[in-house]
């Protein structure tokens, strides 16, 4: 061999060895010339062989970079031609034959409740040639594609991840490609390097694409159509818009829906992700029930989104995670570091919400930043409404919108969209940023903010009349879907003390409020706020009135009691809203066993009858029918409920699944389960899905399932609607938990019947619902002596017979029979009757607690 063969197959040599060793520490051509502190251009003649001989320094450079150490360093520097040994080793165990993986590597814990996601991803790689992962910048889709790529990869897969974040032209991207697979520029084409591959051998990853989006998508449309053995994983914040594009955009980490329920927000991924992360910086941090409502809401605050949760995290190491709490109001100083790695754009997160938005159209832009006075979520029409003018025409809205979603700035709600329509939210992070933008153009903000004002005041107008419009439903919820701008202008109306303005719109919105108890707590505060500050007498009643109905809503009985008490004080008792002041207070007043309740109702329905509102009416009845069930006054409840029924025949009277339950409720009680399913399936024929009181209906067909015999599907019903409650997308139904711990006892799992009977016992003492504590009790004697606690059953027991002999009201039969069961051995107590019903019944619920803890 001659001494130009020899040299050149050194090089050759080394400039594999450099190569090898680069790639398996997961280090691109960048990020090795970065750590070294030379350029990408030395590295890149390195690895291709054409140094004759690399400068000693330079190679000590690099194999400081790589991380060797004393012998490896010195065969290192033996193989560049500064030694006497010759390069015939690697300092790692070489990869499996055929496996190949050039560039970054995923991080071994990168990933966080995504395991539902990878498996998708997995999926749709091996089924399709080419997918993009969209979604805003710091989600998490560079850590899920290169997990997805690492686990569809074989030992005949080659994985090239291409990072794009340096490439500052479309026709760079070629070039970029050639570069993450090794090869010098100008010595292979990249037709070279994929032709030839069969279907898996090679899975090219192209992160960070938004900015040449032209240039990826012209070689991916190439390499999908030309190349069948090549696939193509894309991660960018805008889809390419290839015919042969699968794209899947990439949501936050879930986040717990409540500060309370410690196994929940244990159980959320972002919550997770933020806990793994401080654990790097302070090691003995845990969750705990102490801090978990503090991680909770730190969580909510940063949107799940992953990005947000790791700059959080790394501040754990000298703030305390109350400290970090408090300060997110000014979230981009605090997490402006000190994030040393990934793409520059993505450091901090005003960088990487800055980096999307700055490559918006001027008008989409604007729109972006006017679009964060509306509260999330909102729909297409109060865009139009509140946010257009120079440079946005109303016309172009939808375009606009599409741009602000395509580039992962704008999230679409698809949650209930068939109710609902198209619905758009900011993350929180987001929105400040584009509120920060608003603000700091001249009077933008205040003008926007009062333009909210003006549309939510013209809507509610329109809402006039809808109670009885056969398309009053649609009309309350297309209202409700814009919940939170009317909680923008009603901030605005009270910071000018526009009260009239406020009450307005409050008495106009006060039915789109009863769709959602999580909005309910907002109409409750406006309400009473606006009846404080409004002049007129009336009109403040009728606030009030709004408050009682939204307290009963929201599990509040007391609550909705005073509410409704002082509204019947301030508003003549044959008016629309007096008959509702009433009702409310009636039917709050039975749930607390308040006698003077029952002796309204008959001058109520009296006055009901005559108010020439038919629906009005009918709803009145039903309401006292509901107070008269409660009392256990069955044929009279019945009787009102079927002249509800009868009304459901005129225009403008709607069905209520409250009374179809109602009518099952009566029947069942009364023995006939035919009838009682009859009027169940009605209830559930006509609730909406986002009712809140959706868990009632379960739990209403539950019952008639249960006296029939039918447990297992007794059982199905009850376990949606546990699940519903588990979720907070409803309240509780002390129902779901009474016929569970029923179930339970049948089933001889007595513990979950003694979890069950003291969960709706706790429940019901704490929304005030006095008078169902008569029906759980009776089950609480059963698991008492189930438990084998027969001294303190028995005790509960002769209470409740003494109640029964001498009380108001009594026990319904399905609670009696139960009773009866366990009442062998028991003997009626002395001191009955008592003169505070619902202090007795309070007394005994709290026995109960005790007994059962």
């Amino acid at each position: 061999m001659s001494d130009t063969d020899g040299r050149a197959e050194g090089r050759r040599g080394f400039a594999d060895l450099l190569l090898d060793l680069r790639v398996q520490a997961g280090l691109s051509q960048e990020e090795l010339a970065d750590r070294a502190g030379l350029s990408v251009r030395t590295i890149r003649e390195l690895e291709a062989g054409r140094v004759a001989r690399p400068r000693k320094d330079s190679v000590r450079l690099l194999g400081s970079a790589l991380g060797l150490q004393d012998g490896d360093a010195g065969r290192f520097l033996a193989a560049a031609g500064h030694g006497t040994v010759r390069p015939v080793i690697a300092v790692a165990d070489p990869a499996p034959t055929g496996l190949r993986w050039r560039g970054t590597r995923p991080i071994p814990d990168g990933l966080v409740g995504r395991e539902q996601e990878l498996l998708e991803l997995e999926t749709l790689l091996r089924q399709n040639r080419l997918v993009t992962l969209v979604g805003p910048g710091g989600v998490g889709k560079t850590e899920l594609a290169l997990a997805a790529a690492d686990r569809f990869s074989g030992a005949d897969t080659t994985v090239v991840v291409v990072d794009l974040t340096t490439v500052q032209r479309d026709a760079a991207v070629p070039s970029a490609i050639l570069d993450a697979f090794g090869t010098a520029p100008g010595t292979s084409d990249l037709d070279d390097v994929l032709s030839g591959r069969q279907p898996g051998d090679l899975v090219i990853v192209e992160d960070n694409a938004e900015h040449v989006l032209d240039g990826v998508a012209t070689v991916a449309n190439r390499m999908v159509r030309s190349f069948p053995g090549v696939g193509v994983l894309v991660t960018s914040r805008i889809p390419l818009g290839l015919p042969d594009e699968v794209v899947r955009r990439v949501a936050v980490l879930g986040v717990p829906a409540n500060d309370k329920d410690f196994e929940e927000i244990a159980a959320s991924p972002a919550v997770e992700m933020f806990c793994r992360r401080v654990a790097r910086v302070r090691p003995d941090f845990q969750l705990t029930e102490d801090n978990a409502p503090t991680v909770a809401r730190l969580c909510r605050r940063l949107d799940g989104l992953p990005l947000a949760l790791e700059l959080a995290a790394a501040r754990a190491g000298s703030l305390s995670v109350e400290t970090i709490l408090a300060a997110l109001d000014d979230r981009f100083r605090l997490l402006s570091g000190p994030r040393r790695f990934g793409a520059p754009h993505q450091r901090t997160l005003a960088d990487t919400i800055a980096w999307s938005v700055d490559a918006l159209s001027d008008a989409a832009r604007q729109l972006l930043y006017r679009t964060s006075v509306l509260g999330s979520p909102f729909t297409l029409d109060a865009v139009a409404g509140v946010c257009t003018g120079d440079p946005i025409d109303a016309a172009d809205v939808p375009m606009l919108l599409a741009e602000l979603v395509d580039k992962s700035l704008l999230q679409p709600v698809t949650e209930f969209e068939q109710l609902y329509g198209a619905r758009y939210k900011l993350l929180e992070t987001i929105r400040e940023h584009a509120y920060a933008g608003l603000s700091s153009q001249a009077d933008d903000l205040i003008e926007f903010r009062d333009r909210a004002v003006v549309w939510c005041s013209t809507y509610v107008d329109g809402l006039g009349g809808a109670w009885s419009s056969p398309d009053r439903d649609r009309r309350y919820r297309a209202a409700h879907a814009n919940s939170a701008l009317f909680e923008v202008a009603l901030e605005r109306a009270a910071e000018l003390e526009q009260w009239d303005v406020a009450a307005r719109i409050v008495l106009g919105f006060r039915i789109a409020w009863q769709y959602q108890a999580s909005v309910a707590e907002s109409g409750i505060r406006w309400a009473t706020l606006c009846a404080e500050n409004v002049a007129d007498k009336e009109v403040s009643g009728r606030l009030l009135a709004i408050a009682g109905r939204l307290s009963s809503l929201t599990g509040d009985v007391r609550g909705a009691r005073r509410y409704y008490g002082e509204a019947r004080q301030l508003i003549p008792g044959e008016t629309e809203m007096g008959l509702v002041a009433r009702g409310g207070w009636v039917s709050s007043g039975s749930h607390l066993l308040d006698t003077q309740s029952l002796a309204e109702i008959p001058g109520l329905v009296e006055d009901a009858r005559k108010h020439g509102d038919v629906q009005r009416s009918a709803t009145v009845q039903a309401s006292c029918a509901l107070a008269l069930l409660r009392w256990g006054r069955l044929p009279e409840a019945k009787e009102l409920l079927l002249a509800w029924e009868a009304a459901l025949v005129n225009p403008g009277v709607y069905p209520d699944e409250i009374a179809y339950m109602a009518l099952s409720r009566v029947e069942l009680e009364l023995g006939n389960l035919a009838e009682a399913r009859r009027w169940a399936k009605l209830a559930r024929d006509s609730q909406a899905s986002d009712d809140p009181e959706r868990t009632k209906v379960a739990g209403c067909l539950a019952m008639v399932e249960y006296h029939e015999g039918r447990y297992e599907e007794a059982r199905a019903l009850l376990d949606d609607a546990d699940a519903d409650i588990r979720g907070h997308r409803g309240y509780f139904d002390y129902l779901v938990m009474l016929y569970r711990s029923r179930l339970a006892r049948d089933a001889d799992d007595v513990e979950q019947a003694r979890l069950c009977i003291r969960d709706a016992v706790n429940r019901l003492l704490v929304e005030g619902r006095v008078v169902y504590l008569l029906e759980v009790l009776p089950e609480a004697v059963a698991v008492l002596h189930a438990l084998g606690k027969s001294a303190a059953g028995d005790a509960l027991c002769g209470q409740l017979l003494a109640w029964q002999q001498t009380m108001d009201p009594p026990m319904l039969p399905t609670a009696w029979a139960i009773l009866q069961e366990s009442c062998e051995s028991a003997a009626v107590a002395d001191g009955w009757p008592e003169p505070d019903p619902a202090a007795a019944v309070l007394r005994l619920a709290n026995d109960v607690l005790t007994a059962l803890s």
